[in-house]
């Protein structure tokens, strides 16, 4: 038994930072949390059992990652994240704290005496997270905007497409679902276009509405929206909140193009610009950059099978 005691010594060391994070003592989005706590986990179950470790290579990489997976099992069983987090999350975590596991071993190996190296004393290091998740909050983070765009050919007229947008018609049979549905992340479904507010409410597969108010349009040619967070309902989904609400990821504009080609023929582009900040910009920009990519592509399919659908009836 002794020997899983590092195992659940770290699980609940995780969710106790993982905790910390909804009460903004630190961030998820940091240095601390997505660098540094993994690090930890990777050496909490090796400092409270060295012997196991230095004994058996396998179990240097199978307790941290143990360790990893547990964490986020509970974490998503409590709906302290969503399985998309789990994803996200899982590949530095299980990476960064195996090779820690396995470095320690390593150079504990080589001195060829299993009392030398980490001993519990160390253990103090557990609190490096939070101090520098104090410092981290205290600093700016790195910002850059980004856009992405895709297109699509309708045949139909410009008119027929236009009239699709503002209040764009239930999707739901002619949305294809892709990988990043089944990890939590949401179809969208229709939206209701109020014309005395100029807003739009879009709808989403997990219970998300966007609150959408038109900023630009050319009839027939150009329709922007910008998102307005505060009037969002975002409850139902925790990484929306996550990201959206603590201002890691900002829509600037999404942004719908119109180009004429023939009388039946519509080339539509779905144009996407946000701010992203981010500690850690590289791995967010990642995320950022399939996640939207796969939103913007599957809504255009379903718009375009829906249009086609329905024929081309200017009078729509």
């Amino acid at each position: 038994m002794k020997k899983y005691i590092g195992i659940i010594a770290s699980v609940v060391y995780a969710l106790l930072f993982r905790i910390l994070v909804e009460f903004h003592v630190m961030e998820m989005n940091s240095w601390s949390y997505l660098i540094v706590l993994p690090i930890l986990m990777g050496y909490l179950p090796f400092a409270l059992d060295k012997k196991t470790f230095i004994d058996s290579k396998a179990k240097s990489i199978l307790f941290p990652m143990v360790s990893v997976i547990l964490f986020l099992v509970i974490a998503f069983i409590t709906q302290l994240e969503e399985l998309s987090c789990f994803v996200i999350l899982l590949p530095p975590y299980a990476l960064i704290s195996v090779l820690v596991s396995l470095g320690l071993r390593l150079s504990l190996k080589d001195t060829g005496d299993s009392n030398n190296g980490l001993t519990k004393n160390s253990l103090i290091f557990i609190a490096l997270p939070l101090l520098l998740g104090q410092i981290e909050q205290g600093l700016d983070k790195r910002t850059k905007v980004l856009e992405l765009s895709e297109q699509i050919i309708i045949k139909s007229s410009d008119q027929h497409v236009w009239n699709n947008l503002f209040s764009v018609p239930d999707l739901s049979k002619d949305v294809e679902p892709s990988i990043y549905n089944y990890l939590g992340f949401p179809n969208p479904v229709r939206s209701n276009y109020d014309l005395k507010t100029n807003t739009r409410l879009g709808y989403f597969s997990n219970g998300i509405v966007l609150n959408e108010k038109v900023v630009e349009q050319k009839d027939r040619k150009k329709l922007s929206f910008a998102i307005d967070v505060e009037k969002s309902m975002l409850d139902k989904s925790q990484t929306f909140q996550h990201v959206l609400r603590n201002k890691n990821l900002v829509f600037q504009s999404i942004t719908y193009r119109l180009n004429r080609i023939a009388a039946n023929r519509t080339e539509l582009t779905l144009s996407c610009t946000y701010q992203l900040s981010s500690n850690i910009p590289v791995y967010g920009t990642f995320w950022s950059k399939q996640i939207i990519r796969d939103f913007e592509t599957k809504l255009l399919h379903a718009l375009k099978r829906n249009i086609e659908k329905q024929g081309n009836n200017d009078f729509y």
